[in-house]
């Protein structure tokens, strides 16, 4: 009896022991952070005709048991921000107002590989690689990512245009995600351009015809959305080969609409003019400046 009772103690011990093994091995995890999330700080120009590209990188860092694997599986997500369209476009917001710009994330410097939050659109291990520990039981991975604000966006009015987006580490197995903020600011500030620039202003003039001779050339101004702007001549009046002229523009002013808002130069010779020309036919030419106040 006293060998049977030794026996049923000894597969009791065994039993605690295989117990206490498999709760060890089901605690261990990795334990990972998102640190050093770029912030995007850009300025959008309505006069750049270029995309507004940005640089940025992230750094995981884990720590691991003894127990796991050296080489850690991963995604690493970014979801659509504060301001994204039912689409899912990302957009920065000046303040409480309607005036957005569209912006995009992505993996490649090629602008081609958008950064997501679904699988096939996120960094994973199988592409970029696993985390690698090596012997070590703490370990870190800097990724790059881009931004690019499209060209061919209307500006909206002058400010700073923000949003945050979330960017989630999941280690794979570990049961918990890493998150960090990634935000992103584009400033929008005053500014014109010229963006059809004014042709020649081209007169046929006869000595002493009656009627007055008349010229015009249109040119375009692209302004921020909501800036007051004035136009002006250098001059508007001169004399060329003898005969005397006078230039108007159709407009002093406008305030802009963050497009190209159409205006002229118009010119006029008066009859009845003798001129100097003392051939067949004479030509000459002078260099009028237009300026663009904001």
């Amino acid at each position: 009896m006293t060998a049977l009772r030794g026996l049923r103690h000894t597969v009791k011990l065994a039993l605690a022991l295989a117990a206490c093994g498999a709760a060890f091995e089901a605690s261990a995890a990795y334990i990972c952070g998102l640190s050093n999330v770029t912030a995007i700080a850009t300025v959008y120009s309505p006069s750049v005709p270029t995309p507004n590209d940005s640089t940025g990188s992230f750094t995981m860092t884990c720590t691991r048991a003894a127990g796991d694997s050296a080489n850690m599986t991963y995604t690493v997500r970014a979801d659509n921000g504060l301001h994204a369209t039912g689409g899912g476009q990302r957009r920065v917001q000046l303040g409480g107002t309607a005036n957005r710009y569209n912006y995009n994330l992505y993996r490649d410097a090629g602008f081609s590989q958008a950064w997501g939050n679904t699988a096939g659109t996120d960094y994973d291990s199988t592409t970029y690689g696993p985390l690698a520990f090596g012997a070590s039981l703490t370990a870190s991975m800097t990724l790059p990512f881009y931004l690019r604000i499209p060209q061919d966006l209307t500006p909206g009015a002058a400010g700073i245009y923000t949003d945050t987006v979330t960017v989630s580490l999941n280690p794979a197995g570990a049961g918990n995600t890493a998150t960090a903020p990634l935000n992103v600011t584009a400033t929008t500030i005053n500014s014109c351009q010229i963006s059809v620039a004014p042709g020649d202003l081209n007169f046929t003039y006869t000595s002493f015809q009656v009627a007055a001779a008349a010229a015009s050339t249109a040119y375009g101004v692209r302004c921020t959305l909501a800036l007051p702007y004035t136009m002006a001549l250098d001059a508007t009046s001169g004399t060329l080969l003898g005969l005397n002229y006078s230039l108007a523009l159709s407009a002093s002013g406008a305030t802009g609409t963050g497009l190209t808002q159409t205006h002229s130069i118009d010119g006029s010779i008066a009859g009845g003019q003798a001129g100097t020309c003392a051939t067949g036919s004479c030509s000459g030419s002078q260099t009028r400046t237009l300026t663009i106040t904001y």
